[in-house]
């Protein structure tokens, strides 16, 4: 691409903290980009290696290099230092361990140009694991990395409070939700992969729709089925599917994939979620509540199936009988759970116990398992959770009851799902 002038220019901005072995190859993948008009922006979190001597290297005037006195410990303030300096029509990012493909910034400018009554523009990834394998991710709804995407600098007027300084752990999460809460018309989608990520010990790359924790080499390898999201939703499908069910409640569903795969195979299957980030990118707005496991809006045995996976651990130990209770109260015949028994880091987890912990806690409130009916069906992708099946037919006790009585009266619902809530389209499943 030639050097039009009238290219607009795009300010790239790279919050860098002592990733000196990798920060050349992010720089070099921004100079190396066929659309010329950028300026890069490498905003220093007060790094104490040679970071510096890194980018002094590059003799591109296009490079500049601003390092903090005092460490930040997050890239939210470096991201907003860097959106302040910048002069471009248009914003992107990097970060310090990751890498563009050449054309990356030209499909991106190409894409928000075609389309100005976007926000900006996105495209997609490919994830290099630390086992070596290599994963592309090329879906519009499989979540925004910060690092695929640019957005329109006059973007302030609707986005005054920036990247936010409070919410570090989430912080890429939060931005591009309001992002898309704010600006109705969204981001442009365009189908190549653009961008390189590179996951490693100490990388803040998150999964897609529920990727909001950071990992470490050591997560990856203990977990390295849970990067293989579509493989995942598919096992759960077939497991639900090999119980015979017909209507599915998804307890802690995230953005939806099982519930809609479900619902394409012709189950009544709804889900919920407490993340308000989830809410807004959900793929199933018509069949999704949010709400939390231990106040599910719904009538008793309003579901023949009831699947929990991988939420229980991120439960307080102190709501988790009224969160199982719920559960059950709602379940008419196999409640499904799959809990991390083997995570040793604890990594976004509050609950993390041995698998006849959880069977004893279960037996406790009157929910019992179904051991050979969970042998039958093992095999699921994920050797680190284990599933517990149980039939939750018999457990109608007082606690249940008692469960009900709490039940929220205005559920936060999406549309189509209100009537169901409502009573409408909800009947007892066979027994």
């Amino acid at each position: 691409m030639s050097g039009n002038p009238e290219q607009p220019l795009v300010s790239v901005i790279l919050p860098t903290f002592n990733r000196a072995d990798s920060l050349a190859r992010a720089v070099g993948s921004v100079i190396a980009q066929t659309y010329p008009n950028w300026e890069l922006i490498v905003v220093d979190d007060a790094s104490t290696d040679h970071s510096r001597q890194v980018i002094y290297g590059f003799a591109d005037p296009r490079v500049y290099y601003v390092r903090l006195p005092v460490n930040c410990g997050h890239p939210a303030r470096p991201r907003n230092i860097g959106w302040l300096l910048a002069r471009g029509t248009y914003i992107a990012y990097i970060d310090d361990d990751n890498a563009w493909r050449p054309v990356h910034l030209e499909r991106l400018v190409a894409a928000a140009e075609a389309h100005p009554e976007a926000a900006g523009a996105y495209g997609g990834r490919c994830d290099h694991l630390p086992d070596g394998a290599i994963e592309e991710i090329l879906d519009p709804d499989h979540g925004i990395e910060t690092g695929d995407a640019l957005h329109r600098h006059d973007l302030l007027h609707v986005m005054p409070e920036m990247w936010s300084e409070t919410n570090v752990t989430h912080e890429d999460a939060e931005f591009w939700n309001r992002l898309l809460q704010r600006y109705q018309a969204g981001l442009a989608w365009v189908p190549e992969i653009l961008s390189d990520y590179y996951l490693h010990e100490g990388n803040r790359h998150h999964r897609r729709w529920l990727n909001l924790r950071r990992y470490d080499a050591g997560y990856f390898s203990r977990n390295a089925a849970r990067l293989d999201e579509p493989a995942r939703w598919r096992s759960y499908v077939d497991l639900v599917t090999r119980l015979g069910a017909r209507r599915v409640l998804d307890v802690g569903c995230g953005r939806g994939w099982t519930v809609r795969a479900l619902r394409r195979l012709g189950v009544d299957a709804y889900g919920v979620d407490p993340a308000p980030a989830l809410a807004e990118l959900t793929v199933i707005p018509d069949h999704f509540v949010r709400t939390t496991a231990d106040l599910l809006p719904f009538p008793a045995a309003a579901f023949d199936t009831v699947l929990c996976v991988d939420l229980l651990t991120h439960i307080p130990e102190s709501l988790l009988d009224q969160s199982l209770r719920e559960m059950a109260r709602v379940c008419g015949r196999y409640l499904v759970v799959a809990v991390d028994c083997a995570d040793p880091t604890k990594e976004g987890h509050c609950t993390v116990r041995s698998r006849s912990w959880w069977l004893e806690r279960l037996s406790g409130l009157g929910i019992e398992p179904v051991p050979d009916l969970d042998q039958r069906l093992s095999g699921h992708p994920d050797a680190s959770l284990e599933f517990i099946i149980c039939d939750a037919s018999a457990t109608r006790g007082v606690s249940l009851r008692r469960a009900s009585a709490m039940r929220p009266a205005k559920p936060v619902t999406g549309g189509l799902i209100s009537s169901a809530l409502a009573g409408e389209s909800f009947s007892a499943p066979p027994g």
